[in-house]
C-alpha cells in the first residue's frame, strides 16, 4: 500500500493528522482570527479526515474485505519509534474492519459536533473561542491514533491524548473553581486507569519477549503480533493464583478501561464532567473518550478468549455499573448529569456485551449509542440555550422547564425519537443493538463459568433496561411535557439551524442504523445488509475460546432458535414499554402529587440514595482524599516547610549569617584586637602541640632481627621530637657503627644485641622536656607487634 500517500505521509497518517494541525493553528494563531476563521479551520480539518476516512474505508479497505483479507486491512508506518534491543515500536496505523467502524463513527458525529458548536458557543470571546475549536481538534485527532494505532505503544498515545484533551475541555471555564476541579478530577482518576492499563502493556510483552512469531519479530506489541496463534501459549502461562497470564493482562487492561469508560470504582469523574460546555459533553460521552475502553477490548478479543475469568470480570463489573448507573439516575434534576449517567448505564451494556465474547453487540452498542446519545446531549444544549434566552440563571435545572414542547418543536421531536432509541423501542437503532446483547448474554456459556452465569447477567440488565427507560422518559416529560414551571421556560425558543440542523442529522440516523445489525433468523433470510455489521465484524474478532485442552474450538457465540429469539425480542420491548408507562404515569404531565408523596414516604431513602449518588463521592472523600490531603500537609510541615525551608535553606542563611556577625566583631580595623587575637592564636598552638599523645614505642621479631617503632605522640611536638635509643640497658644512649646517635624512629637491631629492657628518651623542641619510656623485652612475645604505656 505504499501507493497510498499524500506528501509523503501515509494516507492513515493524514486521519488523525489533519485535526491536529486545526488544533496547532487555532491554538497558535487563533488569537488573531475572527470567529468565522477560527471555526472554518476547525470544521474543514475534521470534515477533511471524515472525507479520507471514508475514502479508506469504502476504497482501499472494502477490496481487501471483497478479498478475505478485512482483519489485515491495510497497514501504514510512517516511521521505527522505539528499538530497543528485541523491543522494536513503529508509529504505525492499521486500518481494519473493526478500526474502520470508529473512525467514520469519530469523524462523522465529531464533524457534527463541530458545526453545532459554531450556534452553541457564539457568545465566546475570540480569543477562547480559538481555543475550544482548537481542543476539539486535538480531542478528536487523540481518539484518531487510538483507534488507528497498529500496536499498544501508538494506542498509548492516543490513550494519554484523549484524557489530556477532557482535562483542558471540561475545564474549559477554568474561571469557575468548580468547573476546574472537575477538569482535574477526570484527570487524576484516569491517571490510576492509565498505571494499571501500563501494567497490562507491560505483562504481554513480558509473556511474548521470547516468542518469535511469522514475521520473526520477539516482544512485539503490534497487535496482528499479539494474535499471531504462536503467542497464544504464552497467555496460558501461571501467573497468579493459578491463573493465566491473559486474566492478570486482561484484568489490567480493563482497570484501564474502567478509567476512561467510567465504570465502577472510577466513574465518578464522568458525571462532573458536565461542567464543560455541552458539545464537549456529547463529543467525551457519545463518539470518543468513553468508548475508547469499550474499543480496546474488542481489540484485545484474542487476549480475553483465553481467560474467562478476564471476562467473568469484565461482564460482572459492566452490570453492577450500568444497576448502579441506573439507580442514581432516577434523582437527578440536572439535564446533563441525568445523561451523564445514562452514558454510565450503557457503557455497562457494551461492556457486559465484550465480557460474554459478544464483541459483534458491544460495538453495535457503540455505534448506535454514538447517534442517539450525541443526539440527547445536543438536544440538551439545544434546550439549555433556550432557557438562557428566555432568562434562566440554571438553565440545566429541569425542575424549571416543562411545556417547552411548543417553544421549541424540532428539539423536541429529535430528543423524543433518541429517547425512543435509548429505552429500547422497535424499530429505533438501541432496539436491535440493546436486544442483540440481552439474547448474547442469556446463550452464552463460557467455559468456566456457573450455567447459570449468562441468565443472571441478562435478568440484570433487563432491570437495568427497565431503569433506563424509566428515568429517560421521566427527563423528556419534565422537559417537554406539562406547563411551563417557570418563566424562562415560559419565553423559552428554539436553537438556529447549525444547531436543529445537526440534531435532526442524528436523530435520522438513530433511527435507521439499528438495521444494520438485525438477529439471524434460521427461518428468515434477509439481504446482507440487514447483518452488515457482523458480516463486516467478523474478520476483526476472535469467534473461538483459545482452549488447547478441547478437542475441537469451541464457539464462543451462543446460537437460540428463532421462538427463543422473538420471546427474548418481545420481553425486552416490554420492559421498554413498562418503563415508559411508569415515567408517564409519575410525570406525563409534570410531577404528580404521588411522587411527592413516595419520596416523602416510602422510597424516601431510596430517593436520597439516589440523589446522592450512593454517596460514591462522600465515600471516597473519607477514605482516599482526606487521609491524602492529611499526608500530603503531614509531608508538606515536616520535609517542606521544616526540612527544607527551615533546616536547609534558612538554616543554611542563618548559620552563615551567624559567622558573618561572628567575623564583622573580629574584622573591624582595630589593630588592638587584631593583636590580641594573635596572642591567643600562638598560646593555643603552643597549647595544641603539647597537648599529644601518651608517648611509646613497639616491637617485633622478623627473622633473627628485633624492629623497633616510635611512637612520640600525635601533633607538632610529636612529629619535630628528637629521639634517642637504649637498646642494651646501660642506661646511655645507644650509637651507631658510625659513632653517631640513633635518632630514627624506625631501627632494626640484632636480637643478640637487646637487653631485657629497652629505653626510648623523647626530646620535645618546644616544651623543652625530655620522655623517657622504658619497655622489658619479652622475646617470646615479639612475633607480633606490642605495645605498652610508660
Amino acid at each position: 500500500m505504499d501507493n497510498l500517500r499524500f506528501l509523503g505521509l501515509p494516507l492513515l497518517a493524514w486521519i488523525p493528522l489533519l485535526p491536529l494541525i486545526g488544533a496547532f493553528i487555532n491554538l497558535t494563531l487563533g488569537r488573531r482570527f475572527s470567529k468565522a476563521t477560527a471555526h472554518s479551520v476547525a470544521i474543514l480539518a475534521v470534515g477533511a479526515a471524515f472525507g479520507v476516512a471514508a475514502y479508506m474505508v469504502f476504497g482501499p479497505l472494502w477490496k481487501e474485505f471483497k478479498a478475505g483479507h478485512g482483519g489485515i486491512g491495510i497497514e501504514q508506518t510512517v516511521y521505527t519509534w522505539i528499538e530497543v534491543g528485541s523491543f522494536k515500536a513503529q508509529l504505525a496505523f492499521r486500518l481494519d474492519t473493526l478500526s474502520a467502524v470508529m473512525i467514520l463513527i469519530v469523524t462523522f458525529i465529531g464533524s457534527l459536533i463541530h458545526i453545532y458548536s459554531t450556534g452553541y458557543m457564539h457568545h465566546e470571546s475570540d480569543p477562547s473561542y480559538a481555543r475550544y475549536f482548537g481542543y476539539l481538534n486535538l480531542f478528536t485527532g487523540s481518539m484518531l491514533i487510538l483507534v488507528l494505532a497498529a500496536n499498544l505503544p501508538v494506542m498509548f498515545i492516543g490513550w494519554e491524548g484523549v484524557g489530556l484533551c477532557s482535562f483542558l475541555l471540561i475545564g474549559f471555564w477554568y474561571e469557575n473553581e468548580n468547573y476546574a476541579s472537575a477538569g482535574r478530577k477526570a484527570f487524576v482518576v484516569n491517571r490510576i486507569g492509565d498505571f494499571c492499563f501500563l501494567i497490562g502493556m507491560f505483562l504481554l510483552f513480558w509473556a511474548v519477549k521470547d516468542t518469535s512469531v511469522a514475521n520473526n519479530a520477539r516482544g512485539s506489541l503490534d497487535f496482528m503480533n499479539l494474535k499471531d496463534p504462536a503467542v497464544g501459549p504464552a497467555y496460558l502461562q501461571s501467573f497468579w493464583g493459578g491463573e493465566r497470564l491473559a486474566a492478570a493482562a486482561g484484568i489490567f487492561l480493563f482497570i484501564g478501561a474502567c478509567g476512561k469508560s467510567a465504570q465502577l470504582p472510577l466513574f465518578v469523574w464522568l458525571p462532573d464532567a458536565m461542567a464543560g460546555p455541552t458539545p464537549v459533553s456529547a463529543l467525551i460521552h457519545a463518539a470518543t473518550m468513553v468508548t475508547a475502553g469499550v474499543y480496546m477490548v474488542c481489540r484485545m478479543s484474542f487476549l480475553y478468549a483465553s481467560s474467562t475469568t478476564a471476562l467473568i470480570v469484565v461482564s460482572t463489573v459492566g452490570l453492577l455499573t450500568a444497576l448502579a448507573a441506573a439507580f442514581m439516575a432516577f434523582a437527578q434534576t440536572d439535564l446533563k448529569k441525568v445523561l451523564a449517567y445514562s452514558t454510565v448505564s450503557q457503557l455497562g451494556f457494551m461492556f457486559v456485551a465484550a465480557g460474554t465474547g459478544n464483541w459483534v453487540a458491544a460495538v453495535f452498542h457503540l455505534g448506535t449509542h454514538a447517534f442517539f446519545k450525541a443526539c440527547l446531549f445536543l438536544g440538551a444544549g439545544s434546550v439549555m440555550h433556550g432557557m438562557e434566552a428566555g432568562g434562566s440563571t440554571t438553565p440545566g435545572d429541569i425542575t424549571t422547564m416543562g411545556g417547552l414542547a411548543k417553544k421549541m418543536p424540532i428539539t423536541r421531536i429529535t430528543f423524543m425519537i433518541s429517547c425512543l432509541a435509548i429505552a429500547g423501542i422497535f424499530p429505533f437503532s438501541g432496539f436491535f443493538s440493546k436486544d442483540e446483547i440481552l439474547a448474547g448474554d442469556w446463550s452464552v456459556h463460557p467455559p468456566g463459568w456457573p450455567v447459570w452465569y449468562g441468565k443472571f447477567l441478562w435478568a440484570g440488565l433487563l432491570i437495568a433496561a427497565l431503569g433506563t427507560a424509566f428515568y429517560m422518559w421521566r427527563l423528556y416529560f419534565m422537559v417537554f411535557a406539562g406547563k411551563a414551571r417557570s418563566d424562562a421556560a415560559d419565553h423559552a425558543h428554539e436553537s438556529p439551524p447549525s444547531m436543529v440542523g445537526v440534531l435532526a442529522i442524528l436523530a435520522f440516523f438513530a433511527s435507521i442504523v439499528g438495521f444494520l445489525g438485525l438477529p439471524h433468523l434460521q427461518g428468515v433470510h434477509l439481504p446482507s445488509i440487514f447483518h452488515g455489521l457482523a458480516e463486516w465484524l467478523e474478520p476483526s474478532v476472535t469467534h473461538t475460546w483459545y482452549m488447547p485442552n478441547m478437542a475441537e474450538p469451541q464457539e464462543i457465540a451462543g446460537h437460540a432458535s428463532d421462538a427463543t429469539t422473538f420471546i427474548l425480542m418481545g420481553i425486552a420491548l416490554s420492559i421498554g414499554v413498562i418503563g415508559i408507562g411508569i415515567a408517564y404515569a409519575l410525570y406525563g404531565r409534570g410531577p404528580t402529587k404521588t411522587v411527592e408523596r413516595l419520596v416523602d414516604g416510602p422510597l424516601a431513602g431510596a430517593y436520597n440514595a439516589s440523589k446522592h449518588k450512593l454517596w460514591f463521592d462522600e465515600i471516597y472523600d473519607a477514605i482516599i482524599v482526606r487521609p491524602f490531603k492529611v499526608v500530603a500537609r503531614g509531608l508538606f510541615e515536616v520535609a517542606d516547610r521544616f526540612i527544607i525551608d527551615t533546616v536547609a535553606v534558612n538554616g543554611t542563611a542563618f548559620v552563615v549569617g551567624l559567622f558573618g556577625r561572628v567575623s564583622r566583631w573580629f574584622q573591624n580595623g582595630q589593630v588592638q584586637r587584631y593583636l590580641a587575637g594573635l596572642v591567643v592564636g600562638a598560646a593555643l598552638v603552643f597549647a595544641i602541640t603539647d597537648c599529644h599523645e601518651k608517648a611509646s614505642f613497639s616491637y617485633r621479631m622478623v627473622d633473627n632481627e628485633m624492629q623497633f617503632h616510635a611512637e612520640p605522640g600525635a601533633g607538632v611536638a610529636g612529629a619535630n621530637a628528637k629521639l634517642r635509643w637504649d637498646f642494651n640497658g646501660d642506661g646511655q644512649p645507644d650509637k651507631d657503627a658510625a659513632g653517631n646517635l640513633i635518632t630514627s624512629p624506625d631501627v632494626s637491631v640484632r636480637a643478640g644485641d637487646v637487653g631485657s629492657h629497652v629505653t626510648l628518651w623523647i626530646a620535645d623542641p618546644v616544651s623543652q622536656k625530655t620522655i623517657t619510656v622504658t619497655r622489658t623485652i619479652k622475646f617470646d612475645e615479639a612475633s607480633a607487634p606490642s605495645e605498652v604505656s610508660p
